[in-house]
């Protein structure tokens, strides 16, 4: 039987290479946009072609009801969830710490951290409410600025961390001999704003930079998600994977 992929942040190049890769061996797949309808669209109609269920939603981490209308679009389409791949996040903003508001850490925080914490909550709940096989995962998309924090990305960087020890500290309850719980935590993804924040404006200096550190493609992540997380769940894997 086909699993149930839910996955978040499609607009990324992280997120396309997954629903992809998923879609190509028989996942079903389900997944959200925040602003590009039109790149949605373009998407789902690519899907099409694997012969499998799709469907899509538009989801605001920074609005709890647009978290919930997902969910429930989810559940009234799909009615069962396998895997949840938790990789949305609103666009990081580079601001010094002591320049930030005090309303801008409230907003970006309520986007960063508790969006993400509802959504993992919620799939969590659909999970063991519907899956009686224990062969489900939720798998939390991080990044090493939880561990080495980032230049003016304070926030972005508070938020990762504390949703890697809250992974750390669901993979200690009962419910981990169920589910496969686990947050992988990233180094160095060739991804548009991986260009950018690098100052990396073409394939030259793309070379250059592997010269002296790892870089991985979008799609390589997805063969690695895919074989470690989906296509065999091993509940006693550690709950914090390091790729790079």
């Amino acid at each position: 039987m086909n699993k149930n992929v839910f996955i978040t942040g499609d607009a990324s190049e992280i997120g396309k290479s997954l629903i992809h890769k998923l879609a190509k061996n028989k996942c079903n797949i389900f997944f959200t946009y925040f602003k590009n309808l039109r790149e949605a669209q373009s998407i789902s109609k690519s899907l099409k072609q694997y012969n499998i269920h799709h469907n899509y939603a538009k989801m605001d981490l920074t609005k709890i009801v647009s978290i919930n209308n997902a969910f429930n679009k989810f559940s009234n389409d799909f009615k069962k969830l396998n895997v949840f791949i938790n990789n949305a996040s609103p666009k990081i903003k580079r601001k010094k710490f002591l320049r930030l508001k005090d309303t801008d850490i409230s907003v970006d925080m309520e986007g960063l951290l508790i969006g993400n914490i509802v959504s993992l909550k919620k799939a969590l709940e659909l999970i063991l409410k519907n899956d009686s096989n224990y062969n489900s995962s939720i798998i939390n998309i991080s990044s090493y600025s939880a561990i080495s924090g980032g230049k003016n990305i304070h926030l972005y960087a508070a938020s990762k961390s504390a949703l890697n020890t809250l992974i750390i500290a669901l993979s200690k309850d009962k419910l981990k001999k169920r589910i496969q719980i686990a947050s992988i935590i990233l180094r160095h993804i060739d991804t548009s704003s991986f260009r950018k924040n690098n100052n990396i404006k073409n394939n030259k200096d793309l070379i250059f930079f592997k010269k002296y550190k790892k870089v991985k493609k979008p799609k390589e992540l997805a063969n690695f998600i895919y074989k470690r997380f989906i296509k065999t769940v091993k509940k006693t894997s550690q709950p914090i994977v390091f790729y790079d």
